[in-house]
């Protein structure tokens, strides 16, 4: 059997530096490892986004952004295993 295997964000969209893999069962685990370890660099990356996004912004807009900044956390990443047929 063989898996599609992708890293998705706290919104639920795979992680753009997470190209989804079509892996064999025996290398689903090592990959799902692989995955989790990009994990905390997108999420950086992310925070670091909406943070830059939110000095150019102000009032409630720049709140709503330091706000969403401060919900992203790697644990809440998710690695997605779908068999293919």
């Amino acid at each position: 059997m063989t898996y599609e295997i992708r890293l998705t964000d706290t919104n639920g969209y795979t992680v753009p530096t997470a190209v989804r893999y079509q892996v064999p069962a025996d290398q689903r685990e090592a990959t799902e490892k692989e995955l989790r370890g990009l994990a905390a660099k997108d999420a950086a990356q992310q925070r670091a986004a909406l943070l830059a996004n939110a000095e150019g912004l102000t009032g409630a807009s720049a709140d709503n952004a330091r706000a969403a900044a401060s919900r992203i956390r790697a644990t809440n990443y998710q690695v997605k295993a779908t068999p293919v047929a």
